[in-house]
């Protein structure tokens, strides 16, 4: 049947105009800008509470290490003899609670080739996939006793080193007076090269220096309660040689960052990364069990002192 008389033509395709096109496009972009930084910012809360149920599933090993031990904690580093060095560097306080859940996989010659991932952190630089085991966090040497130090010089913290105790036997939980506010793992910034310490994403496995005005004291162990102590004053973020005078607050700033090496003209950089929500806070776990968070500066002594009066 044939198009009647003064009936309009229709077109083979229809299609948006120009003009529509670009409106859409627009709609799109301004949609895009607007939903972005709740996206990232919803992605980063899901690391941090990603990092805090890591650490979580940590202080359930912990617990369970104590009932096994008897309230006895672990070490936080045992060097291994010298004629088994070029292997492992030693046995480490994640190995221990990772022994706990039953995910260290040990070679016939004893060196641990498998790690849990519990102590993997999204928020990280990450490992170069070369090595046998990564953590991501460290751990307090007030609470973990390192048996020795045999990477600093005696000459530190004023003729002594008040960490190096090869004889210091392990301590008990139960000497821990503030063990409902101390923190004893939490967030620790990681190194970008292989060439140094540790290998590409790394951290530092135990905390050697922070707050360094802090560790020497009356008696020279780093559990005593010194002279002068203000719980509220944020402290060092680990760079040896420095004061209490100094004013950490700035310095937790200063020094939050992963860093190509782990050591500078002072020692350590840092102990403490605010690396979730956007590098403004830090994931820690108490010796109780909880989870805390703080914001960058906002780490006091009583968060890492653990028998303050």
């Amino acid at each position: 049947m044939g198009r009647t008389r003064g009936s309009p033509r229709r077109s083979g395709r229809a299609g948006f105009t120009l003009v529509e096109l670009l409106v859409v496009i627009g709609i799109i972009a301004l949609l895009i800008a607007v939903l972005l930084p709740a996206l990232n910012k919803a992605r980063q809360a899901a690391n941090q509470v990603d990092c805090q149920a890591r650490l979580n599933q940590m202080g359930a090993a912990l617990q369970i290490y104590l009932v096994q031990t008897k309230g006895v904690l672990p070490y936080g580093y045992v060097p291994r003899p010298a004629s088994v060095l070029t292997g492992e560097p030693g046995t480490w306080w994640f190995f221990a609670l990772s022994e706990v859940m039953n995910k260290n996989t040990y070679s016939p010659d004893g060196f641990v080739r498998a790690l849990s991932p519990v102590f993997t952190d999204k928020d990280t630089v990450q490992d170069d996939g070369g090595f046998r085991w990564v953590i991501h966090y460290t751990a307090s040497p007030r609470i973990f006793y390192r048996v020795d130090v045999p990477d600093l010089a005696p000459s530190i913290f004023f003729g002594g080193d008040p960490l190096m105790a090869p004889d210091l036997a392990p301590r008990k939980v139960i000497s821990v007076k503030q063990s409902s506010s101390t923190f004893v793992i939490w967030d620790a910034p990681q190194t970008r090269d292989s060439a140094n310490r540790w290998p590409a994403g790394q951290a530092y496995p135990l905390a050697e220096a922070l707050d360094a005005w802090g560790w020497y004291n009356t008696s020279g162990l780093c559990y005593d309660t010194p002279k002068k102590l203000t719980i509220g004053r944020a402290v060092l973020p680990g760079a040896r040689g420095q004061t209490g005078a100094q004013p950490g607050k700035a310095f937790q700033a200063t020094y939050n960052y992963d860093g190509f090496s782990t050591f500078d003209a002072n020692g350590w950089l840092s102990h403490l990364r605010f690396r979730h929500m956007n590098n403004t806070k830090l994931c820690a776990l108490c010796l109780d069990g909880h989870v805390e968070s703080r914001r960058v500066g906002e780490v006091t002594v009583k968060d890492v002192f653990t028998n303050y009066r």
